[in-house]
């Protein structure tokens, strides 16, 4: 067994860790990421952390399947908990929410120091709000699509960032020329979402006026960034 085939949402993190890097998985579950990249070569060793044995015992598997067991350390813990800078320089956290994810990063302050590949399944304005407000800056953002569904890698590193818009912590911040072919796409997604949540909030009995004029301000900024975005690729 010489290749794992991730799937396009792994692979989209794995091109974006460094050759020779040091590489903690938060939240590893199989443990294909790190074992891919040990079989290309990428990496040397790995750290792989769950909070459940349960899923640890499925990445031992798939390591033990591939002959890459001895070179991923698997640590039953709650996220980056004992880890340190001399133990990981890119640290990847993927699969869970937001919020969880600004939580094992508050807990690990070192990690401003250290690459990070960011993929919340849920609550990415609240991380995108955290990272911004505690040091973070926001390198990257990339759109990768798997089905009808839609996943974003952030590219972080500690720095100072430009406050965010409203709209732009839902969706990322947008630059003209870069590469980000699904974003289109992901941006009529969100403004779908948006009208729909905007109709259920219009229906509601005990809705405040102002929470009424945030998310209709919300829905015109997101309008915006979309014509942007259209404009551009013309």
């Amino acid at each position: 067994m010489s290749k794992l085939e991730l799937s396009p949402r792994l692979a989209a993190i794995a091109a974006q860790v460094p050759q020779g890097a040091r590489l903690a998985d938060i939240g590893t579950d199989h443990a294909y990421l790190p074992t891919a990249l040990l079989l290309a070569g990428r990496i040397e060793r790995a750290v792989a952390s769950d909070v459940r044995e349960g899923p640890l015992q499925r990445g031992r598997e798939t390591a033990r399947h591939y002959g890459q067991e001895e070179n991923i350390t698997f640590r039953c813990c709650d996220g980056l908990e004992g880890l340190t800078p001399d133990q990981a320089d890119t640290v990847v956290i993927a699969g869970m929410g937001g919020e969880l994810i600004a939580r094992i990063l508050s807990q690990a302050p070192w990690t401003r120091e250290a690459r990070l590949l960011l993929q919340p399944m849920t609550g990415q304005p609240a991380l995108r709000r955290w990272l911004v407000e505690n040091g973070y800056c926001i390198q990257r953002e990339q759109i990768v699509r798997e089905g009808e569904k839609f996943y974003v890698i952030l590219t972080v590193r500690g720095g100072q960032s430009q406050p965010y818009t409203p709209a732009e912590l839902w969706v990322g911040r947008q630059t003209q020329g870069e590469d980000n072919p699904h974003r289109l796409d992901y941006l009529r997604d969100q403004l779908r979402r948006r009208e729909r949540a905007l109709a259920g909030m219009r229906q509601s009995v005990s809705l405040q006026p102002e929470d009424l004029a945030r998310e209709e301000a919300l829905l015109v900024e997101l309008s915006n960034l979309e014509k942007e975005w259209s404009a551009w690729q013309r």
